[in-house]
């Protein structure tokens, strides 16, 4: 069997049709949804695309391996696709590379094209909209520039490879990481003009981070120079932002069409991913930061659709996107070396029920005794060095982690049933019923008519940070 991991970046799950988003259009995606298993509360290990990129290759929380930021892993690290080289797997990754350092790509992928990482004409005129310096809104794409786009690039490279290795003995995997919908907010002009900002679903207005959140919230909107802006400004936002969505969605459809035409749609198993979310506007937020824990940054969604299982399944309870390359490893009988905590989902593919019991985490924040850890110092020296320059859009970012550290401190998410649950280090801790309050707007934490809940909850994240605290050495490597 043939697996194909399509990952683009910040893609938060509620912005999907087959998640229920009113008015988004995403044909392609919808079918995959249609014909395999749609998990409805898929969570990332990290909110920023880093880490949670090598939690999902090693299946390691981020208090275990030590990545909340941009550190790839190394070739001393154990990660899954050594296990699928082993297994006689031809393995190509295209697009964003941040997961691996690049020796490690270069060892662990049989292809690796090179990162198409600036695509200038989509850049011109950062300053669209001068009333909002770091909105991130940047003009359309010239159609006729489209095939220039890094994401329409890496999709030409994926193509070529489904077609040269289609009649190959050996199984392939194909990783392909898109750089869409993360910011900034542009598309091809067929995508950026598709959604009007006035008919936008909006599901969090600008009282969404007033109602007894952490601070850190005023304090975003203050460094991007965004707190004396209105709802029209985050409404463009979030139509570009679903018009970049749909634009992912007509490459996942040309994807599809060339499996099709090669013969191999029915001997490959499809999987879609994200790393995280995005506010695209939402609660008066643009992009995300690593101590945000709410829904619009945390669950992602996760659809797979494999040949021979029943399609249109929902599975409605947590689960985690490291828990992909298990259950690729459980399909293809391969057994690891190593302790990590992802859980194989081939019997939710198959028909079974989730784990009602199972609880989701994520992780993220830093602390002031990892300056290391602090953008821009841990951009120095790498292609990301350009948020030093101010001016830039991600300068806001930068001065809020130096200037405000207790903004960006660390935070442990917990969800468990209809419940979520998160804790800090500094500022407003939260407490959330999901199922009657789904976008977060009343928190109940520190309310006395909820203490029992919170503690239970609470006494469930300390017993699963002491169980997932260390691994026993690899097996093998004393």
């Amino acid at each position: 069997m043939n697996y194909i991991l399509l990952f683009p970046d910040e893609m938060r799950a509620e912005s999907l049709g087959c998640y229920g988003h009113p008015m988004i259009h995403t044909p392609n995606i919808n079918t995959l949804a249609d014909e395999g298993t749609l998990f409805e509360q898929n969570y990332t290990t990290h909110p920023v695309c880093g880490p949670s990129r090598c939690n999902l290759a090693s299946g390691w929380y981020p208090h275990v391996d030590g990545r909340r930021t941009f550190h790839p892993i190394s070739d001393k690290d154990p990660n899954f696709i050594e296990y699928l080289n082993k297994a006689g797997f031809t393995t190509c990754h295209v697009g964003k590379d941040d997961m691996f350092d690049y020796a490690s790509m270069d060892r662990l992928f049989a292809e690796f094209p090179p990162f198409q990482r600036k695509d200038a004409k989509a850049k011109e005129g950062l300053k669209a909209i001068p009333s909002a310096r770091y909105s991130m809104i940047y003009p359309p794409v010239k159609d006729e520039d489209e095939q220039e786009l890094g994401d329409a690039i890496h999709t030409e490279q994926a193509i070529d490879f489904i077609k040269r290795h289609a009649g190959d003995e050996k199984p392939f995997f194909l990783m392909v990481s898109w750089m869409f919908p993360h910011p900034p907010y542009t598309a091809p002009e067929k995508y950026y003009h598709m959604y009007d900002p006035d008919k936008v679903p909006m599901r969090r207005d600008l009282s969404w981070f007033k109602q007894n959140k952490p601070q850190m919230y005023e304090v975003l909107r203050k460094y991007r120079e965004m707190d004396d802006k209105d709802m029209d400004l985050f409404r463009k936002m979030n139509a570009i932002y679903l018009g970049m969505i749909s634009y992912i969605d007509e490459l996942v459809g040309r994807i599809i069409r060339t499996l099709k035409d090669e013969g191999i749609y029915e001997e490959t198993t499809i999987i879609l991913c994200s790393d995280h979310g995005d506010f695209a506007g939402d609660g008066g937020q643009t992009e995300k930061w690593p101590s945000d824990m709410t829904d619009m940054i945390t669950r992602v969604p996760l659809i797979m659709r494999r040949p021979g299982c029943p399609g249109g399944q929902r599975v409605n309870t947590p689960t985690q996107s490291f828990d992909i390359f298990p259950t690729i490893l459980d399909y293809e009988n391969i057994r690891l070396h190593y302790a990590q905590f992802g859980i194989s989902l081939k019997p939710q593919l198959e028909g079974a029920p989730g784990d009602g019991e199972r609880a989701a985490y994520c992780e993220g924040g830093y602390d002031v005794r990892e300056p290391w850890c602090f953008e821009p110092e841990c951009f120095k020296g790498s292609y990301l060095d350009r948020p030093q320059v101010e001016g830039t859009d991600y300068f806001p970012k930068c001065l809020q982690q130096q200037e405000a550290p207790d903004t960006v401190c660390r935070v442990v998410m917990q969800r468990y049933k209809d419940w979520k649950l998160m804790v800090r280090t500094n500022g407003q801790n939260e407490l959330y019923n999901m199922k009657e309050d789904p976008w977060e707007a009343h928190n109940l934490y520190g309310k006395p008519e909820y203490k029992q809940i919170q503690d239970e909850l609470t006494q469930k994240m300390l017993t699963w940070l002491i169980n997932t605290s260390d691994v026993v050495p690899i097996e093998g490597r004393r």
